[in-house]
C-alpha cells in the first residue's frame, strides 16, 4: 500500500476583467480496484457556484460558474490517495505475460473479437487524436496483436520508447500523430495517442488515461499531468502501460481519469465572456507519503 499527495493548481490570467465564466474540471482521483480516494478538496477565486456529476466514462466532473467579474481565476485541488497496487512493476510485469499467455491458450480470438467490438466499441475506435494513418497501419502489421497477447503490448510500448525522443515543449495541446511522427519526438500525451492508435488497428481496446506520478523521481513527465494507457486482453482485464516511461503502471501511479482521447478527459476546460487575452500556468506537486 502507498500513500500519494496529490496537489494541483490551475491559474487563468485575463488582461481585463471578463464578465462571467464557466469551467469544467476533471482533477478528482479515482476510487477503483487499485486506488483509494481517502481526501479531496477543490478551492476556487474567486468563489463560484459548483455541481458534481459523472460523465460518460465514469469520470468525477465539477462544473463551475462565475457570475462576477473576474481578472484571474485559480482552481486548486488536493487530495490523498491510498495505492493498492503493492507489486513492483517488473513482478507486476511478469504476472502479466504468465497469466496472458496461459489465458489465451484456451481463448478463440476471433469469436473474443466479435464480442469486444460490441461491448468496447468506443475504444476501438478512430479519433482526430488516434487516427489510423498509412503510417500508424504499417507500424501496427509488424506486431501480432490480439494473438500475441501482453508482450506484444509491451513491445508496442518499447518501440514508442525506442525509437521516440522525450522532449516538451515541442508539440502542443492540439498536436495529433501527425506531428510525433514527423518529428519523432513528443511528451506523454503524444506517446500514448500513437500506443492506442496502433492498439486499436489492431482490435485491442485501449483508453486514453490522466493522472499524476510523484515528483523528482526516475519517471519522465513528472511535474505536470501525466497520461498513459490502459489496454483489456482476456482473462487479463483492464491493464496500465506508460509508454513514456516504456513501464507497466504501478504503486507510483495516481489515475484521475480516462477516455477515447485526450479531448475527453481535458483536466480544465472553460468558457469566459470579454474580450481580455488570457495566460495560462499549471502547478503540480504529487508525493509519496
Amino acid at each position: 500500500m502507498t500513500l500519494l499527495s496529490v496537489y494541483h493548481r490551475t491559474l487563468y490570467s485575463y488582461s481585463s476583467n471578463v464578465s462571467r465564466g464557466i469551467s469544467e474540471v476533471r482533477l478528482t482521483p479515482m476510487t477503483d480496484q487499485n486506488q483509494r480516494l481517502l481526501s479531496f478538496q477543490l478551492k476556487t477565486e474567486p468563489l463560484g457556484a459548483l455541481q458534481q456529476s459523472m460523465d460518460a466514462f465514469g469520470n468525477q466532473v465539477h462544473t463551475l460558474w462565475f457570475p462576477e467579474p473576474h481578472d484571474q481565476l485559480v482552481i486548486e485541488t488536493r487530495a490523498i490517495v491510498e495505492n493498492q497496487q503493492v507489486e513492483n512493476s517488473i513482478v507486476q510485469h511478469n504476472n502479466i505475460l504468465r497469466n496472458s499467455d496461459a489465458t489465451l491458450e484456451y481463448v478463440d480470438i476471433e469469436q473474443w473479437s466479435k464480442q469486444i467490438k460490441q461491448s468496447h466499441a468506443e475504444w476501438l475506435m478512430e479519433t482526430s487524436y488516434c487516427p489510423f494513418l498509412p503510417e500508424v497501419q504499417m507500424m501496427a502489421e509488424s506486431f501480432q496483436g490480439i494473438s500475441g497477447g501482453w508482450p506484444e503490448i509491451y513491445k508496442m510500448s518499447n518501440y514508442i520508447y525506442e525509437n521516440f525522443t522525450y522532449q516538451e515543449q515541442v508539440t502542443a495541446v492540439g498536436s495529433t500523430i501527425d506531428a510525433i511522427l514527423s518529428k519523432k519526438v513528443g511528451v506523454c500525451q503524444d506517446f500514448s495517442h500513437l500506443l492506442l492508435a496502433l492498439l486499436r488497428f489492431q482490435g485491442i481496446p485501449a483508453r486514453y488515461v490522466s493522472g499524476y506520478i510523484p515528483c523528482g523521481g526516475p519517471l519522465r513527465g513528472s511535474g505536470a499531468s501525466h497520461a498513459w494507457v490502459e489496454a483489456y486482453l482476456p482473462g487479463i482485464g483492464w491493464q496500465g502501460i506508460d509508454p513514456t516511461n516504456n513501464c507497466t503502471v504501478n504503486d507510483a501511479y495516481v489515475k484521475v481519469a480516462h477516455g477515447r482521447d485526450y479531448l475527453d478527459i481535458v483536466p480544465v476546460k472553460g468558457l469566459y465572456c470579454g474580450r481580455a487575452r488570457q495566460n495560462l500556468q499549471v502547478t503540480v506537486y504529487v508525493q509519496v507519503l
